[in-house]
């Protein structure tokens, strides 16, 4: 849809757009929290404080693999 419909607000966007992308580098990276984190670009323990943020199940991804 039309990124400037105003349904959502930019914060509440910014939110979903974080939680993907730490979604797909956990998937990626089989849910090896240091490898995700090298992915994004961040240190482990702000990874880990946006797991909890997000409330991600982390060792749900792990079984997937």
């Amino acid at each position: 849809g039309n990124v400037l419909d105003g349904s959502i607000s930019l914060d509440d966007k910014i939110k979903l757009m974080e939680k993907d992308l730490i979604l797909d580098a956990l998937r990626q990276s089989g849910g090896v929290q240091v490898k995700a984190a090298s992915m994004l670009g961040i240190n482990q323990r702000s990874l880990w404080h946006r797991i909890k943020k997000h409330e991600i199940d982390v060792s749900g991804i792990k079984h997937l693999q």
